[in-house]
Formats: C-alpha cells, structure tokens, sequence
C-alpha cells in the first residue's frame, strides 16, 4: 500500500477514534479519490456514515468493499449495523451471519445478531445467540444486558435477574443496567426492591427512563401523588418527552382524570407523532373521538413496513375503537383480530397446558386437608375478586370499596408471588408443592400475604384483591388462608370473550388473542370453578353480572350479607367513589349502571362464528 494512503488511513482512524467524524469522513474520501476500491477506506467510510446516522450511504459504500474483498468478517458486520440502522432487519441478520461464517470467535457481532432478532421479537432465538456470545465472553455486560431483556420478554425472570446483576457489578454505575434490573424485579412483582434500583439509577446521573419506570413503582405501592410528580418531573426537565407524557395520561386516566389524559395523550403524540401506544390510549377514551388527521396517521404508520409488530398492533387497536364509537362493526371487528394475530402469533395458545394444568389441580386438591393452616392476623379480612378477565370483577370491586370497612386494593400479584414461594420452598413445581409443604409454613405464606396487605392499605378490616385469574388458585388461597372469602364474578360466555378480544391484554396471556382459543379458556375456566364451588361451597359466591346491572341493590345487598357486613347506600353511588382503577374499566366504573354491555357481541355477526363454535364444541 502506498505510504501516504497508509498514513492518511491511520489519521483518519485516529480521527475516528476521536469521534471527529467529520473530519475523518473528509480524510477518507480523500483517500478514495485516490484510491476508489481501496476496501480499508470504504470501509472505514461506512463506519463514519453509520455513526453520523447516514446509514444508506454506509450500505453503499460497505456494499462496495465487499466487491474488492468479500472475506471481510469486521466488512459484513458493519454492514449488519448499516442495515440495522434502516430497521432492515433481514438484510442485518444475513449481513451479521457472513461475518460470522467467516470467523465464529467474535462475541461483538454474536450480540449485534442477538439484538437484530429480539428487534423482530424472536426473542428466543435472540437468547441463544447471546448465549454463545457469553460463553466467548462471560464478562461483556453489553450482551448480558441484552440478554435480560430478552429473557425478560419470553418471562425467564430469574435468570433474567442473574443476567444482569453480573452485568451490573461489572459496570456498577451504569444507570442503564440499573433501570433494566428495576425492569426485572417489578415483573417479577417485587416492588420494594425495584423502588430502591430506580432510585439507585437515578442517583447516578438522573436517568429520565429510571424516573418513569419508578412512578409506575410507586403507582403499584399506593402512592399515586408521588407516581404523578416522579412524571410532572421528567416532563419539566424534557418536556418533549413521550413516553412520560403517555404514562401521566394512563394515571390521570386510572384516577378518573380523563380530560387530562386525552391532553397528556396528544401531548405525546405532538413530540412522537408515531408513538402507537398514545394512539390507543386517546382512543378508548369514552370523552374522545380521533380527528382524521389521526386516523390518516395511524393508516400511515400501518402501511410502513418499518413500522415494528408490536407498534401496529396498538394501531390496530386504535383503529378498531375508532370503528367501533363510528358504529361500523364490521370494520372494529377486522382491526381488532388484526390486531390480536400479530400477539397469537407471538405467544400461541395450548389448549392442552390448561387441561393438563386442571386434572393436575382436581387430583391434588383432595388430598388437602380443608384447613391445614391455621388463622392468621384475625383482624385482616381478605376478600377475593375472581374470575374471567371482563366479567365484571372491576364494578363488583368498585361496589364494595364503596363501603365504609372494605378497601379495594385493586389488582395485585401477591398470590403469584406466593405460589412462587411455595414452589422454592419445596423444590416442587406448582401444583404439587402444596403437598410437601408443613401447616407451620403454609401459616406463614398466609401471615406474608396479610401483613403486606395491611402494611401497603392498612386502615381498613377487609380487604380485596381483584385479580381475576386468581380463580387458578382458590385452592392454595385457602391452604394459605383459610378465612379468604371469594366473590365469582359470571358473564354471558359470548359477552365475555369478545370483552376481552377487543382489549390489548398481556402477549404471554395467550387465551386472549384467538377467538377459538377464547372459547376453550372460558369453558376450563367453568370447569375449574366447579370444581372450587364445590369444594369451597360456603366461603364462594357467585355474581353474575347480568343479574347486578338489572338490580344492583339487591345484588350488593346479598354479597354484602355473604361477607357478613350491613348494607350501605354508599354502595348504590359506587361511581362517585375515589380511588385509582389499574384496569381498563377505569371509566366504566365511574358511570352509574348501564346495560349496553349486555348482548353487545351481536352486533359483530358472523365474524364471531369462530368463538360461538368453541364455546360449543369445548361445552
């Protein structure tokens, strides 16, 4: 190579190094002028047009060096991240595997293809290769933070949690990895210490991420004032911040503040014109109509292949609520299943898990004795809110949070806290742990829960927990806590199903995105209850929602005298009742009783077939 190119490489490198971009893209133009095919500029060139976020010029240009030497592993791999940048996810991953044929032992270019598929939510195969990155090195806290994320997604908390912690006292002062272990332990339900991460991420350099994820923290402890300051924070020190503009909207909304929700919505759709989760959120409030420049957007953003999976099914559902305040059904019913086959494609559901997962819990629940743990905090009533997910378990909390002794905690996850306790504790899965476990320690899993319910709500005798899909552990509940009264809440099968098909539930609740997969989760979800009604007779009672929309008084007054308290005519005004509503029936419940909900599926005809054929055939 001639000198003064070799030279001119070298300053430009340094350059580079430097991060004085431009200057080291003037450098190595030059030399290319001289030299057109010179594979160390072009390449070196692609590296300065990626970093100046000119990524299409970087892909010509490393396209180019590939055509002088297509045996460059460091050539294909900058190539990758060029494609990356543009969200050409697949031209990445081939790119990454070039590099990686031609020499395997690079652990960089492993993550780079770790963080490619986990953009295209392949999350499990993003695991693996980060895995092999690790193995090449156990040490890059990169990769082993990339690889707790997409754990984290496919629900691996734990290892997840191992991930990065190591990651973390690697780098102890990386607010980054911080915000992703407080990521961890609040899906993981652990409040406290998640709390105290974000705090410790704050702490480092005033992470603005950090101070969101603990106002949702906060939000799940009870302390919605500070949960709303922690974001009117953020947005004073970036007031073009979306994603803190769309959290604020979601808490004003749960507090019943829902003008302020629709302005904290636009808000963030002004800075983030594509932010599809404010989109949805503006849309299923009952107050708001989108405007057609809005719904041109979403249109838009729907028809752009760059736009993620996950982004276009919040569009969908904005579009489907759209169609659906429009009265056009048929238009509300194709979005929505658009919508839900982008999540069931992601998590698919298994009918024969759930019906594995039942004959398990009918064969071991006898063996229980009825009341092998003893009473606990007597002075603690806990009151269970259960059932189908949009059966009515929020109006039935609501109702009785309007009463003077009872405090509606809302919808925790302390039970599946628990049931993971008692799995440790036994070294046994779920539900056959219950077996192994003494009354003493059954006690004390029931002494945890009480105590931290009257340590988070105290004030109050009775308490509820409005977790629907609690109805999976009624029989561990009163292992646990033999004095747990359980209120069933019943639906209208059809009513139901399509309740929760129209709603962007959880990617891992797999039941939720497929109408035959609906039919087939309500039907065991019978069964299961049978089978608890029958074991439990006396400390169940069913409401059926039905039956509380045509006469509320007289079915508040039979819960009530269930759960051995006076009536009270505060009970009849429940929609005036303050408190934060964590679920999507946030409005509803703070509107007096009315009846649309009730034969509401037919006015999506046949396209409900689907649904209507399992719940027959699954009878």
């Amino acid at each position: 190579m001639d000198q003064y190119i070799a030279n001119q490489l070298q300053q430009g490198f340094q350059l580079l190094q430097n991060k004085r971009l431009l200057d080291a893209q003037h450098v190595f133009e030059d030399v290319l002028k001289v030299e057109p095919l010179n594979e160390h500029g072009l390449n070196l060139l692609g590296v300065v047009f990626i970093q100046i976020q000119q990524a299409e010029q970087a892909v010509l240009v490393l396209e180019k060096a590939l055509t002088v030497n297509d045996k460059d592993a460091q050539t294909y791999d900058n190539l990758g991240l060029a494609y990356k940048e543009l969200h050409q996810f697949k031209k990445a991953q081939k790119a990454f595997n070039s590099s990686l044929i031609l020499n395997p032992q690079q652990p960089h270019t492993l993550n780079n293809l770790g963080n490619v598929l986990a953009a295209q939510d392949q999350h499990k195969q993003a695991t693996l290769v980060f895995d092999k990155a690790l193995k090449l090195d156990a040490n890059y806290p990169e990769c082993l933070s990339n690889f707790a994320q997409s754990l984290k997604e496919l629900g691996n908390l734990e290892i997840a949690l191992r991930a990065i912690v190591h990651a973390n006292h690697l780098e102890p002062n990386n607010s980054y990895y911080l915000n992703i272990k407080g990521e961890i332990q609040l899906a993981k339900i652990d409040y406290e210490n998640a709390q105290q991460t974000f705090e410790k991420a704050i702490a480092v350099d005033n992470y603005m991420p950090a101070h969101i994820n603990l106002s949702t923290t906060l939000k799940q402890l009870g302390n919605y004032k500070k949960a709303k300051a922690c974001l009117q924070g953020v947005i004073k020190h970036e007031p073009n911040n979306s994603e803190a503009h769309n959290h604020l909207g979601v808490l004003q909304e749960q507090l019943g503040e829902f003008d302020s929700a629709a302005v904290s919505f636009r808000t963030a759709l002004k800075h983030t014109p594509n932010h599809a989760s404010s989109f949805y959120q503006l849309a299923k409030l009952k107050n708001q109509t989108l405007d057609s420049e809005e719904v041109d957007k979403i249109t838009e953003l729907l028809a752009d292949s760059k736009t993620p999976s996950i982004f276009k099914s919040s569009l969908f559902f904005a579009l489907a609520v759209h169609y659906d305040k429009s009265q056009q059904h048929a238009l509300a019913i194709k979005n929505y299943a658009s919508a839900q086959q982008i999540k069931a494609e992601k998590f698919p559901y298994n009918n024969t898990l759930m019906e594995q997962y039942r004959v398990a819990v009918e064969a071991i629940m006898p063996v229980m004795p009825t009341s092998i743990a003893k009473v606990c905090m007597e002075h603690v009533h806990p009151i269970f809110i259960i059932g189908m997910p949009r059966s009515g378990t929020s109006l039935a909390e609501q109702i009785l949070a309007s009463h003077s002794q009872i405090f509606g905690a809302g919808e925790l996850g302390y039970i599946n806290e628990l049931v993971t306790a008692a799995e440790q504790t036994s070294n046994t899965p779920y539900p056959y742990c219950l077996t192994k476990l003494s009354s003493s320690q059954l006690t004390e899993l029931g002494y945890q829960y009480k105590l931290r319910m009257f340590q988070t709500f105290g004030g109050s005798a009775f308490f509820t927990d409005k977790n629907p899909l609690n109805f999976n552990f009624v029989g561990f509940i009163k292992a646990i806590l033999p004095d747990a009264k359980f209120v069933y809440c019943l639906r209208d099968a059809t009513d139901n199903c399509l309740s929760i098909f129209k709603l962007p539930f959880d990617d891992s609740q797999g039941y939720a995105h497929d109408l035959n997969a609906l039919g087939h989760y309500y039907r065991e979800h019978e069964r299961l209850m049978k089978f608890w009604t029958n074991s439990y007779s006396e400390d169940i009672i069913t409401i059926n929602y039905e039956a509380v929309v045509n006469n509320q008084p007289k079915e508040t007054a039979r819960l009530l005298n269930f759960l051995g308290l006076d009536y009270e005519q505060a009970t009849e005004r429940f929609y005036q009742t303050q408190r934060i509503v964590m679920t999507p029936s946030a409005e509803q419940v703070r509107q007096p009783i009315y009846k649309t909900s009730i034969n509401s599926w037919q006015k999506y005809g046949d396209a409900l077939k689907p649904l209507q054929q399992a719940l027959n055939k699954y009878k």
